[in-house]
């Protein structure tokens, strides 16, 4: 493979506080957040050039003493024919894609400014001023941003792998601040107050079915306080429902209804599918209770009614025959 078809980047990410001047961290909060930069940057390179982007790899390169610094690289490999990655709509190689995700460059603070800057407020306004460049309205100010680093900054698995890269470790006692540095200057730092900032929001939650049917439950466990859910079962699987039929639950409580072990509901149940950032949820709500069934308490057996007896015919006997 011809040099001209990798691109790198390198730049050192730093992490500072009392526990760690000896330039020790310990493995268990190193090993996350040095997997979440290469998560980070394979979401930002998809986020920005789709499922065929060319591949790329987050190389650790060094340590060094006072904090604890890592010395990383980043290279994209470019396939035959892809070399139109640096002129073309793709983000503009390895070094570009470093200075949008931490700064530097075109990019000046690059994602963490940018979060830093819109401290988990939705912008009141974000107007396009050009093919590149969007106007981002926020708190009466405005700042002008490449439209590219506006869709890492929406971009789920680029938040979350932020999120473990920044917050995690910040969480930990004695680390106070996390750096990024290029030729030994910092370019961006996030301090420990500032950390909650790159929390990942969740995506808004869509509705992808919600459909009402009758169907039939036999009961696991009853909950009887507010908001509590029942767990019933359809003769497959075991669900937590919601009871919505409140003069169904009025009797329940005034012990007109009793259970045992067996019984059946009929009910009128919602079926609620939502799409979420962790996947497809499903709730369960009884709209309307309409049959009680109780388990059968004797067993079931067909007794035949035994026939009254038919009455044999009168026997007559002929007179004696004369001699």
């Amino acid at each position: 493979m011809d040099a001209d078809d990798v691109s790198k980047a390198s730049f050192t990410i730093a992490y500072d506080g009392a526990s760690i001047k000896d330039g020790s961290m310990d493995v268990r909060d190193l090993a996350p957040a040095l997997l979440a930069v290469g998560q980070l940057f394979d979401a930002a390179n998809r986020a920005l050039n789709g499922s065929d982007a060319p591949s790329i790899s987050v190389n650790v390169q060094a340590t060094k003493e006072g904090s604890f610094e890592i010395d990383l690289t980043v290279v994209q490999t470019f396939l035959d024919g892809m070399k139109t990655f640096l002129t073309g709509d793709f983000v503009t190689a390895a070094i570009n894609l470093k200075e949008l995700v931490f700064g530097g460059g075109v990019a000046v603070g690059g994602l963490i400014f940018l979060i830093k800057r819109l401290r988990g407020h939705k912008p009141s306004r974000i107007e396009k001023i050009s093919d590149d460049t969007v106007r981002i309205t926020i708190d009466g100010q405005t700042i002008d941003v490449p439209l590219k680093l506006l869709r890492l900054y929406q971009d789920v698995a680029v938040r979350k792998a932020y999120e473990e890269l920044v917050v995690i470790p910040l969480q930990k006692d004695g680390i106070d601040e996390f750096k990024v540095l290029e030729a030994r200057q910092e370019i961006a730092s996030v301090k420990k107050g500032d950390s909650t900032y790159f929390i990942a929001p969740e995506p808004p939650s869509t509705v992808v079915v919600e459909d009402v049917r009758r169907s039939a439950f036999s009961i696991v466990s009853l909950a009887f306080k507010e908001d509590n859910k029942w767990r019933l079962h359809d003769g497959n699987n075991q669900i937590s429902a919601t009871i919505e039929d409140a003069d169904f639950m009025h009797r329940v409580d005034s012990n007109v209804i009793r259970f045992a072990k067996g019984d059946v509901l009929v009910c009128e149940v919602k079926i609620r599918q939502v799409q979420t950032g962790q996947g497809l949820k499903t709730d369960y709500t009884v709209v309307r209770v309409l049959e009680h069934r109780p388990a059968p308490r004797q067993i079931d057996l067909f007794v035949e009614e035994q026939a009254a007896p038919v009455p044999e015919p009168e026997q007559t006997q002929d007179p004696p025959l004369s001699a």
